[in-house]
């Protein structure tokens, strides 16, 4: 398997669903969100209205107030203008003032840019119910064959999404059904009701986008309005109709092509899950054809299966779950290092104190570089030759070294200490030919289709696909962890090595309830106690060994029981050596790598007939 190939192909994948679901910009606002809108418009016979707008913050940090923005700019007619504000947050009056006080509002006017400033402060969880109440001066305009309301009633200034929206506007008499008509522009999941018998228009959404402006157009006879001031001496009624026609007839060719992605996209997302987990299954068969595997596993074996450290055998036990060499395989190696005689260990006791006991402090002698691995040999090299000074290296240094010295180069031997074993684990003859590749693509395989399925998850929560199109994504997803999890991984070499090991690791395990006659001799277990330092479990060990072995035989160990158990020479002195190499190291690595067509009732139509007001939003300061 080409691996650049295949995560080339998964990239492509996701970008593809990512560029026909989040097709259209997506924001939130940090501080609040909205979870009620509602304005009231009650239109008067001199073309002016009465607004009453209730915004409902939920605040979600602590805030020093809202403000609400009210774009009044326009190009026709008479300019608008904002008279007699009255403001109240959670039915409690506020009066204008400049001095910011809790309890005002500030109302700034820029070229007919309108701007509430509310002092009211609030912590998150709060709720603050804001009611705006202001006469608007010439909105309607009459012509000569028509009145019009043309007017983004909510503009595209929010940067958050409002919820439970609605827009009520009254007018001053009622009609007959042709004299009435009116379009709504904006997100065409909204609806609007035209009522001629009651004079009323009411435009709902349960969620209006941030920065998606929601324009009411309305036109009716100029009787309705015949005080009106604003007017124009031109016809307008039929030029008004045309454009909403085709306004109307291209939300409708929209809502058409939403509905065919709707269906390709659910349609496709099901063919797509079954065709990529077939694809997978191919790759893996071609890559790792079936095998037979012969002989079984030991429960316990006493000897060590063959000459891997501690660090290798400890990546290869973890497989099918892919693990980077980390501290205590480092430790392990180390230990390791001092049992097969290449390393010492020295001890400088502390000088006693009266009130209170000092650890000692270790450091590391190199006594040979011979008969290495490749890993060793990076290992040795680091800490002796970058570390220390070519012969010596302290524990001390080893923690301090990414803080006093170079944490990027001390990064750079760690990790490529880490590579080198895996590439020595990969070089074991334990490991079936391009096995690295097919794990490392299915890793890939499965971030993809992870991926793909929180898509169709928002797909589905937003309506872009249907919610059964989860189904046969999820249980491909469940289908190649399974088949991830479960590669015949292994060589029969591997398989019998494999089990050896295990064997080993039980035996140490166990250790406290077998027959000691079976368990080598006593100057091997400095080798076996760097093994189980890798595998975690040296604390257990050693205090099995404490009771099955007498002193005389722990006292024959090389590297020394007492190393591990808190004893140096005859001193109890707290603290064992594999506790400070263990904190030494972990700390120093830990300092290295510090820790988004018609006039009538029914959907909104697309684009926009030009109304006024398109800047209106608000937020919190």
């Amino acid at each position: 398997m080409n691996l650049k190939r295949t995560k080339f192909g998964i990239f492509i994948l996701i970008a593809a669903f990512w560029t026909f679901i989040f097709s259209q910009p997506v924001q939130a606002a940090d501080t609040y969100d909205i979870s009620r809108y509602q304005v009231n418009v009650d239109v008067q016979p001199d073309g002016s209205a009465q607004v009453e707008q209730k915004t409902v913050f939920d605040i979600q940090d602590d805030i020093h107030g809202v403000y609400i923005n009210q774009n009044l700019q326009t190009n026709v007619g008479q300019p608008k203008k904002l008279v007699n504000p009255q403001v109240a947050v959670n039915g409690h009056p506020f009066s204008q003032s400049e001095s910011g006080t809790e309890g005002t509002y500030s109302l700034t006017d820029a070229q007919q840019n309108y701007r509430f400033k509310l002092y009211q402060t609030a912590q998150d969880g709060n709720q603050l119910a804001v009611t705006l109440k202001y006469q608007l001066q010439n909105l309607i305009i009459n012509y000569r064959d028509t009145a019009e309301l043309n007017w983004k009633v909510i503009g595209d200034a929010w940067d958050s999404d409002l919820q439970n929206v609605q827009v009520v506007i009254q007018l001053p008499t009622t009609f007959k059904k042709a004299d009435l008509k009116s379009w709504t522009h904006g997100n065409l999941d909204g609806q609007q009701v035209v009522e001629p018998d009651k004079g009323r228009v009411t435009i709902k959404l349960a969620n209006n986008p941030a920065n998606q402006f929601v324009e009411s157009h309305i036109i009716f006879p100029t009787a309705v309005t015949a005080a009106n001031p604003n007017r124009i001496d031109q016809s307008r009624r039929a030029a008004i109709i045309k454009q909403e026609a085709r306004l109307a007839q291209q939300a409708n060719q929209e809502r058409k092509a939403q509905k065919r992605r709707y269906w390709l996209l659910s349609i496709g997302a099901v063919v797509l899950a079954p065709g990529m987990f077939l694809l997978i299954l191919r790759k893996i068969r071609k890559t790792l054809p079936a095998m037979t595997y012969t002989g079984q596993a030991p429960e316990h074996v006493y000897d060590l299966p063959d000459e891997n450290g501690p660090a290798v055998v400890r990546q290869l036990l973890a497989l099918p779950i892919t693990e980077t060499a980390g501290t205590e395989s480092l430790s392990a190696t180390i230990l390791d290092l001092v049992a097969r005689k290449n390393l010492t260990i020295d001890v400088q006791e502390p000088k006693k104190e009266l009130f209170h006991k000092k650890t000692p402090q270790f450091s590391l002698t190199l006594v040979n570089r011979n008969q290495l691995s490749h890993s060793e040999k990076k290992l040795v090299s680091w800490l002796f030759d970058v570390i220390g000074d070519g012969q010596h290296v302290s524990l001390f240094e080893i923690e301090k070294y990414p803080k006093r010295h170079s944490a990027k180069l001390f990064n750079q031997h760690y990790h490529g200490w880490q590579t080198a074993v895996a590439t020595e684990a990969s070089r074991s003859g334990w490991l079936r030919e391009h096995i690295a590749e097919l794990m490392t693509s299915l890793n890939y395989w499965l971030i993809g289709l992870g991926a793909l399925f929180l898509i169709l998850i928002f797909g589905a929560l937003i309506g872009l696909v249907a919610w059964w199109t989860l189904i046969p994504m999820g249980l491909v997803f469940i289908l190649t962890v399974w088949r991830r999890f479960n590669l015949q991984l292994w060589t029969q070499l591997g398989y019998e090595k494999r089990g050896e090991w295990q064997g080993f690791k039980q035996m140490l395990k166990d250790i406290s309830t077998l027959d000691m006659a079976n368990v080598p001799d006593v100057l091997l277990w400095d080798r076996y106690l760097s093994y189980a330092t890798a595998f975690g479990i040296a604390d257990k060990v050693v205090k099995a060994l404490k009771i099955r072995l007498t002193p005389e035989q722990l006292q024959t160990m090389p590297l020394g029981y007492y190393y591990y158990y808190g004893y140096t020479g005859r001193m109890n002195n707290g603290q064992s050596y594999t506790t400070a190499l263990n904190s030494s190291v972990g700390s120093a690595v830990s300092a290295a790598n510090p820790t988004s067509v018609s006039g009538g009732s029914g959907g909104f139509s697309g684009g926009s007939s030009g109304g006024f007001g398109g800047g209106s939003g608000g937020g919190t300061f």
